[in-house]
């Protein structure tokens, strides 16, 4: 009932020693467990027992915690010690779970009684948007640690890359992610083109239901604002389906395109780009309900 592990020699597979029990070079520990030969000195250290391994303790506010330890420094975030580092995850989920496009200017305020703070939507437009940047940890939740080395608790968070704002013709899509030295939530655009809008009549080729990934068979050039990409590329498409199902975008990767406007004036914005599509059912009835508008000023806008 334990695992088979070779012995000192690596010659003969051996049950591996549980805690507890004696150890030598012939008999090892079991490492799956954790398991380590803890030597004597009667014998020259050539016998042992085998103990767990231990890992190192954290300290975090003048308080000790030991490996594998979880605790809570406060209400919002819930805290795991492991082998002498601390990691960190928020309870309340206000940091992913963002406002929808109806709540344009969003504030967090705190409520009585209540831990987490709650959204609340400004109606008005004077509040700047950088002024909101939420950290995934901030210095009174962190109790004691300074702010410039927030990075070295920071959990890590990024989500998918949103659906395309438009089913054919440049769109853009959002993610939200804290990949950043100050660990802010901050939310990232990238221009996405699923399909040119022309040519929408899905193609009976062949009898085919759905044509899944097409390559343009020209180079084209990107247009966005009335600026043209100054390379020229050869993008893949998703086709489209004559049985009523959806062809979306599945693996892509995001290029930095330079585009030159009016007035000589050149800029690079971020864009998807497909590397293959899939045919599904999962339809959104309108993929513009779930989008805002953006000035694309930055690929990274703090709310």
């Amino acid at each position: 009932g334990v695992p088979a592990v070779l012995d000192g020699c690596s010659c003969c597979p051996v049950c591996a020693r549980q805690r507890g029990e004696s150890c030598s070079a012939l008999l090892p520990c079991d490492e799956s467990s954790g398991l380590y030969c803890e030597r004597g000195h009667d014998d020259g250290g050539a016998s042992g027992i085998c103990m767990v391994l231990e890992g190192d303790n954290c300290v975090f506010d003048g308080m000790i915690y030991r490996n594998g330890e979880t605790f809570q420094p406060s209400c919002k975030y819930q805290c795991t010690c492991r082998d002498g580092q601390i990691g960190c995850l928020p309870r309340c989920n206000l940091d992913l779970l963002l406002p929808g496009p109806d709540c344009p200017f969003p504030r967090k305020v705190e409520v009585p009684g209540e831990c987490c703070e709650k959204w609340v939507c400004d109606p008005t437009d004077d509040v700047i948007l950088g002024g909101f940047a939420m950290a995934a940890f901030r210095q009174e939740a962190t109790l004691g640690i300074d702010v410039s080395d927030s990075s070295a608790n920071c959990i890590e968070q990024t989500t998918e890359w949103s659906a395309c704002s438009k089913s054919c013709g440049m769109g853009f899509s959002t993610r939200v992610t804290n990949r950043n030295q100050q660990c802010e939530m901050v939310k990232q655009t990238r221009l996405c083109m699923m399909r040119p809008c022309e040519n929408e009549e899905p193609s009976d080729k062949k009898g085919k239901k759905c044509i899944r990934t097409k390559k343009s068979l020209k180079a084209v050039r990107f247009e966005y604002k009335n600026c043209t990409s100054v390379q020229m590329y050869k993008p893949r498409y998703c086709g489209l389906c004559n049985d009523g199902r959806c062809c979306t975008p599945h693996n892509t990767k995001t290029i930095q395109v330079e585009f030159r406007c009016p007035h000589g004036k050149v800029v690079k914005k971020p864009m998807m780009l497909i590397n293959t599509c899939v045919c599904h059912s999962n339809c959104p009835q309108s993929n513009n309900a779930f989008f805002q508008p953006l000035e694309l000023t930055s690929s990274e806008v703090k709310i």
